[in-house]
Order: C-alpha cells, then structure tokens, then sequence
C-alpha cells in the first residue's frame, strides 16, 4: 500500500477511535454563531434653540407687558426712553413685575429714522441692541440733523463690532421685517403719533397715546397689578 494511503487511512481511525463526538465537535467548531452586535445607540438631534427677540425684556410670567412704539427722531420719544423708562425697567421689568417690548414705527416725515431703526436692530442680532438704542435716543438731537447713525453708533461698540452692525445694515434683507410687523400692529392697535404705550393684561390692550411722565405710568400699572 502506497505510503500516502496508508497515512490517511491511519487518521481516519484515529478519528473513528474518538468516537462519534470529535466529528461533531468539528462541524460545532465550524458553525458556531456569529457574535451578537451590540445595537447603535442613535442620538436624537436636539431642536435648535429659539431666537431671542432682543426688542423684549423681563420675564414671560409677568401679569403686564409694556409695549411701547417710537421713532427714534421722535423729541417726545426721546424724552420717553430717557426719563421715563428707566425707572420703568429698575422698579417693574427687572423685578419680573412687567414684561416690556419695544416697537418700531418709524415716522415718514423722519429723514433718517429708517437707518437709524436699521442700525439698532442690526445691534440687536450681535447682542448690543440696548445699548445702541439707548446711544441713539442720547444722541438723537446730533445724528437727526447730519445723519451720520454710523458716527454715533461707533462711540459705544468696538471697531470689530461695528464692522458687523454695517454689514448686516447693508446686507440683511430680512432685518425690517420686526419693523414691518410693528407697523402692522401699530395700524390695528390705532396709533396716530409717537410714543405710544399700550398696556397688555388679560388680553387686553390699552393705548396710552404720547408721553408719560413716570409718576402717572406707575400709578397706573400699580392700579393693573392690584386688580
């Protein structure tokens, strides 16, 4: 018998002599189940967050909102923003008492209120809008007279920061439509001059139509929170 058979012979008795479970054993080995994949957790995107609207101030829960429509070469809302809301802002928005917000309402007669308008609402998507707005009522008397918005706005950011408010001026073609939605509030709630305030609670809104002296606005919402 030729080695070569004589070899495999061998290892075929071999294998009988281990009995019947070394050939199951073999194909256990061959066929044993693929492990188990451990499942991909998948992450839910989260929602993007909403955007802000920087004309409004202090807290949703408040019983009163405050909203008050200006031109920003108004004389009487000049007088409005620098002696009347500030004490409105310390003693009733910061305190979570009202919410306030400001409205846009541009007067046609007002050469450069629109850019002025632009200017602020262009701060306000850097997070400079107070600043600014209070910047052009302050200055108002100087700008109204040259238009130079630009000038005045760079005395109160950094250069950087009005490189961003004038490309956004020149280049946002959504930045009026805030200013646009005013308007059209303005037209419904009946305005016929600047300032006006209107006074929300309830659903209900009251126009308080040109300037109020600080002493008889919280009086009157001091009378609103007591009901």
């Amino acid at each position: 018998m030729p080695t070569r058979v004589v070899l495999v012979f061998a290892s075929a008795i071999a294998l009988f002599a281990q009995g019947p479970m070394a050939g199951q054993n073999m194909v256990a080995q061959n066929t044993a189940p693929a492990a188990k994949k451990t499942p991909v957790a998948v992450t839910k995107a989260a929602a993007p967050a909403a955007v802000k609207n920087f004309k409004l101030s202090g807290s949703p829960a408040a019983a009163i909102t405050v909203e008050v429509y200006t031109d920003y070469e108004c004389p009487s809302c000049r007088n409005l923003y620098m002696q009347t809301l500030p004490s409105l802002t310390k003693e009733y928005v910061a305190t979570g008492k009202v919410q306030f917000l400001h409205r846009d309402f541009p007067l046609p007669q007002h050469q450069f209120t629109k850019l002025a308008t632009r200017f602020a609402n262009a701060a306000g998507t850097i997070g400079k809008y107070d600043l600014v707005v209070n910047q052009l009522f302050t200055t108002q008397p100087d700008w109204a007279q040259n238009g130079n918005v630009e000038g005045v706005v760079a005395k109160v950011v950094t250069p950087a920061e009005l490189t961003k408010i004038k490309d956004i001026v020149k280049t946002d073609l959504h930045l009026d439509d805030s200013v646009a939605a005013d308007v059209a509030m303005g037209n419904k709630d009946g305005l016929n001059q600047t300032p006006t305030l209107v006074v929300v609670k309830g659903g209900k809104r009251t126009k308080i139509d040109g300037f109020v002296p600080y002493p008889i606005l919280k009086s009157y919402i001091d009378q609103q929170l007591a009901k």
